[in-house]
């Protein structure tokens, strides 16, 4: 988007009605209220830049306030009440308050001096601020740094430390211990806790006792020497004896030989239930040594590794873990070699199993006693390890506690400095802003004590009697303000809108230099100064404005009035060229444009440099035919489809005034057209003339083009083209030249 013309020290802005520029003085009313214009949205918001940089917005508006007046709708309704025929007073000095008046301008004049002081002092109390808050984020991130604290340690913990203690020498460190606490703090964190072995019980010596019993048990005497020879066949001897019983067979089914009562006494003998309970003590035995090698499995895998034990009970550790690692290594070979003699004896129940492979009894007592004992030392070294894990928290806190200290008492010095300059910068902040609000408390009651209205009713009553030519209409003096009067009497009717016209101009001008104001001061702000004015009563309206503001520090006009935009432009105009060359403009030519994009159901309105097509011409005819081509090049694009139809109809209107003169209506002047509208124009176009006249009747002048229209796009580029092709008809000399006069940029 192209940025807005300057301002200069005349500004003419010039936009159709509705445009905004009853919004954009509201904005320059809430300068001069002090508070943003009840006729704004609550949550509306504005910027003004000044000349010397600084900024105004909604609450800051010390640059301008006093120094800026308004005249727009909002001026008149406030302090002129037609309805009750009643005024506001205007305020102005008296003689006998001349020593106040002087008092008042001495005490402006220092509150000139003290805003500058204020605003030096906020922006020195800014940099204070700022350098003290570099400091204390510096500082934090150098803690935190070398503490390792991530994001737990911020700006506001360091003023809270500053805050419980002061720091000095005493808490300083040297380079090596503060070398010493940083590798304290970045320890990786402590060994994990482990689980201690526990009370360990594997009784071997137990169990060796009985598997040296339960090996030289066997079944008794056994006559049969066949079985004596062959013990694996006992088993599947007691099974066929059994069999053969069961059935009572008396030859064998193996051999085929009788077998007698005899044989069947022989092999009971030697087959009872002794048999089944040695088999049933061999599997319990078993079981337990099994149960105790899976135990000592177990232990084994339990052990920690030297490196899960802290460094400084590593050695200890490693000791007593030997001890115990040969101690399950040695226990392992001996249940391993138990169990090998029971599963011997379980498959050879009646065979004595050897015992001389099995640990002695004393050894296996002092195996058992051993690993008690050195697991237990293990046990107390794990203790020590886990402790030591508990421990290790403190002592890493203390060193942070240490290191931060150092850190704080080497930066105490400087903060205490930076927080003193803070501190003294605010301060000189606040009471220059004591000053500032004493001040403007007591110009407030010298401007109470100065008031006196009644010598302003003279000067508007002498404006209204110049403007009228007649001295019919006059302003009364009333206690608390003025009221209308007519030939001396209370005004009861209505005024006439010229009258008001004058009343408002008159006394807007008798205001500007009320309460003491200098006009070279002000910045003088108009906003559609008049309304139904005759050209002569327009033109000395705006002579009275001219010769009223042009001393002003700056002057605003605003209008959508055609004829006093023109009377505005020939006054500034000159103003707006080089001078040999150089831009020593002192007057700006602005225009409000106001778009509707294809689809949006809002406008927008930006302040450019005011068309050429109107700056050059007093009609707007030019600037309309120039929006026609512009339309008909980009109808959906270029945002003006809304003023098109009302537009168009102005166009037509003005182009027939002179090709078909008379006073018949537009709608009369279109029906002559199409009776010889000549060999390019068909039917259609003249029909479509016919509606745009039908729609837009209400489209006499520019000051309507922002009513909606209820055209369609397509209807409206018909009519364009209709339009053009019917001028072309009539004069086509005229629309060429108008072409190229308008053409499009």
């Amino acid at each position: 988007m192209r940025e807005a013309p300057p301002f200069r020290r005349y500004n003419l802005i010039y936009g159709f009605n509705g445009s905004g520029k009853t919004t954009l003085s509201r904005v320059f009313a809430s300068v001069e209220r002090g508070a943003l214009s009840a006729y704004l949205p609550e949550d509306g918001r504005y910027e003004l830049t000044l000349s010397d940089g600084s900024k105004i917005s909604p609450g800051t508006t010390d640059g301008l306030r006093d120094r800026i007046v308004v005249l727009n709708v909002d001026f008149i309704e406030q302090n002129l009440r037609w309805k009750d025929g009643v005024a506001n007073p205007v305020f102005y000095l008296g003689e006998e308050q001349a020593n106040l008046a002087e008092k008042l301008e001495k005490i402006e004049g220092e509150l000139e001096q003290l805003r500058p002081q204020h605003g030096e002092a906020e922006r020195a109390s800014e940099r204070a601020d700022s350098s003290f808050t570099i400091h204390k984020r510096d500082a934090a991130r150098t803690v935190t740094e070398w503490l390792g604290l991530g994001r737990t340690y911020n700006a506001s913990n360091l003023i809270a430390d500053y805050a419980n203690r002061p720091y000095d020498t005493a808490d300083q460190l040297s380079e090596e211990q503060r070398q010493q606490a940083r590798n304290t703090i970045n320890q990786s964190t402590p060994l994990p806790k482990r689980e201690p072995l526990g009370a360990l019980d594997f009784s071997l010596a137990e169990i060796t006792s009985e598997a040296s019993t339960l090996l030289q048990q066997t079944l008794g005497t056994i006559t049969v020497n066949d079985l004596r020879d062959y013990p694996e066949m006992m088993k599947w001897v007691g099974d066929g004896l059994t069999y053969h019983r069961d059935h009572k067979l008396t030859n064998c089914l193996f051999c085929g030989n009788k077998i007698d009562e005899d044989r069947f006494e022989t092999l009971a003998s030697a087959i009872d239930a002794r048999y089944e309970r040695l088999v049933e003590d061999v599997v319990k035995l078993r079981l337990r040594a099994e149960s105790l090698r899976e135990r000592i499995s177990e232990t084994r895998a339990a052990l920690p590794s030297d490196n899960d034990i802290s460094a400084e009970f590593r050695s200890d550790f490693r000791n007593a873990a030997e001890v115990v690692r040969k101690t399950l290594s040695t226990g392992d070979t001996q249940v391993q070699t138990i169990l090998t003699e029971l599963n011997q004896k379980a498959a050879t129940p009646n065979v004595a199993g050897e015992t001389d492979n099995l640990i002695a009894a004393e050894a296996a007592k002092e195996w058992d006693e051993a690993l008690s004992r050195n697991a237990a030392v293990i046990d107390e070294v794990i203790a020590r390890h886990n402790n030591s894990h508990d421990e290790f928290a403190r002592i890493q806190e203390e060193a942070r506690t240490k290191l931060k200290g150092h850190f704080l008492a080497m930066g105490q010095e400087q903060y205490d400095e930076l927080a003193a300059e803070a501190t003294g910068a605010k301060n000189a902040v606040d009471a220059l802003a004591n000053k500032i609000k004493e001040l403007g408390d007591n110009t407030e009651e010298l401007r109470r004590q100065l008031r006196e209205h009644g010598g302003a009713a003279g000067m508007i009553n002498r404006l209204v009697r110049s403007y009228l030519g007649h001295g019919e209409l006059e302003l009364g003096t009333l206690d608390e303000g003025y009221e209308l009067r007519r030939n001396g009497r209370t005004i009861t009717g209505s005024l006439s809108e010229g009258e008001k016209t004058a009343l408002a101009i008159c006394y807007f001008l008798a205001t500007l230099e009320a309460e003491g104001r200098k006009r070279k001061d002000l910045v003088i702000v108009i906003d559609d100064p008049i309304s139904s004015l005759d050209t002569k009563a327009l033109n000395y309206a705006f002579s009275i404005i001219k010769a009223a503001v042009s001393e002003a520090a700056q002057v605003i006009i605003l209008t959508h009035n055609l004829h006093f935009m023109n009377e505005a432009k020939k006054w500034l105009k000159p103003k707006t060229e080089k001078v040999a060359g150089a831009d020593k403009a002192t007057a700006s030519l602005m225009f409000l444009d106001t778009v509707q994009p294809d689809g949006a159901d809002t406008r927008r309105t930006s302040i450019k440099e005011m068309p050429r097509h109107i700056r050059e011409y007093e009609s707007e005819y030019q600037y309309l035919f120039h929006l026609t081509l512009r339309f008909l090049e980009t109808p959906d694009g270029a945002g003006y489809f809304y003023v098109m139809p009302n537009a168009l109809r102005k166009i037509l209107d003005v182009f027939l005034a002179f090709k078909v003169p008379g006073s018949a209506g537009l709608s009369s002047k279109i029906e002559k057209v199409a009776k010889d509208p000549g060999e390019d124009v068909d039917q259609g176009r003249i029909l479509a003339l016919d509606r745009l006249v039908q729609l837009e009747s209400h489209a006499d002048n520019l000051d309507d083009l922002v009513a909606q229209s209820s055209m369609t796009v397509e209807e409206t580029t018909d009519a364009a083209n209709a339009l053009l092709a019917v001028m072309e008809a009539l004069d086509k000399p005229h629309v060429d030249q108008m072409r190229r006069v308008c053409r499009v940029q």
